[in-house]
């Protein structure tokens, strides 16, 4: 087993410049950093379900510590891709919300892995195709919920 360990290890450090290539400009602007893509990826995930996102929440998605993701959220509100709200469920919290420019960007990132992947898996079979999505999903999900590598409580 330790063989197909380091075979998926490998991979998935491969796989970490589909993330990495994603377009990070917004129409003809300046780039923009790439923690800021990570916010609004936060942001539009939170939205699609229905959440209020806090810098809390941000934190949490890009793996950093609270005070790490404040820093992240007003770059990306200062390249107008984020913007803060009054909580609908706490005065003394702000919600975080996109901005035209950060759906705009978030939009074009997913299209682009999206494209990416569908040029990488032509010729695939579908049940194949399929297999990875649910092998993929159920490993990004049990990931998550154990934590990463760096994790203190990983043994």
């Amino acid at each position: 087993m330790s063989a197909e360990l380091r075979v998926i290890d490998d991979a998935l450090v491969r796989l970490r410049r589909l993330w990495s290539a994603a377009p990070r400009r917004v129409g003809d602007a300046t780039p923009v950093e790439m923690s800021s893509v990570l916010v609004v990826e936060a942001c539009a995930r939170g939205a699609d379900a229905g959440q209020e996102v806090s810098v809390g929440e941000v934190a949490r998605f890009a793996d950093v510590e609270h005070s790490t993701a404040s820093r992240l959220v007003d770059r990306a509100a200062r390249s107008g891709l984020v913007e803060r709200t009054p909580s609908a469920h706490d005065s003394r919290r702000t919600a975080l919300a996109l901005t035209p420019s950060g759906r705009e960007l978030r939009e074009r990132a997913v299209a682009f892995r999206t494209s990416w992947l569908a040029g990488i898996l032509t010729g695939w079979d579908d049940a194949d195709v399929h297999s990875l999505a649910t092998l993929l999903d159920r490993f990004a999900a049990l990931a998550v919920e154990r934590g990463g590598p760096g994790t203190p409580d990983r043994q």
